[in-house]
């Protein structure tokens, strides 16, 4: 980490030859999960587009071959990461939320979300260990069910 002559911190990081791998990975797992649910364009978000157009030219292959080729160099690509909350609201009533305490949707028996969109609301602060806390309760409920 580095101060700016602004006082403000300056972050950088190089991905190691295992993260860039994963993120390689995680890029084809997605291109075809979203291939696969009907996607027209898929892109990345490397400084330089790279895309694919689903059923009009190219394959997944040679999209893949071109994200491996622009790689993951620092500013060659833009890493985000986020927390989705309060997409998917716990809550005590099925009209109000998609739900119940349990994290168990009113819907599908046994179908539990446990993350951070099972959030009533966005929490405005990095809820990391909410969300554990969250994802380890619905967990035991569920295993506690399932036994």
């Amino acid at each position: 980490m580095k101060i700016g002559k602004d006082g403000e911190p300056i972050a950088s990081y190089v991905l190691s030859p295992g993260d860039t791998e994963l993120l390689m990975k995680g890029f084809e797992g997605s291109a075809r999960m979203a291939e696969a649910a009907g996607a027209t364009t898929l892109f990345t978000t490397h400084q330089q587009t790279v895309s694919y157009e689903p059923g009009r030219g190219g394959s997944i292959e040679s999209f893949m071959a071109e994200v491996r080729k622009r790689g993951a160099a620092p500013a060659s690509l833009s890493l985000a990461s986020l927390h989705i909350m309060g997409s998917a609201r716990m809550g005590g009533a099925s009209d109000t939320s998609a739900l119940n305490p349990d994290g168990e949707t009113w819907d599908v028996k046994n179908l539990v979300v446990a993350d951070a969109s099972c959030f009533p609301t966005a929490s405005g602060v990095n809820p990391m260990i909410s969300i554990e806390a969250i994802a380890y309760m619905n967990a035991k409920r569920l295993a506690a069910k399932l036994i």
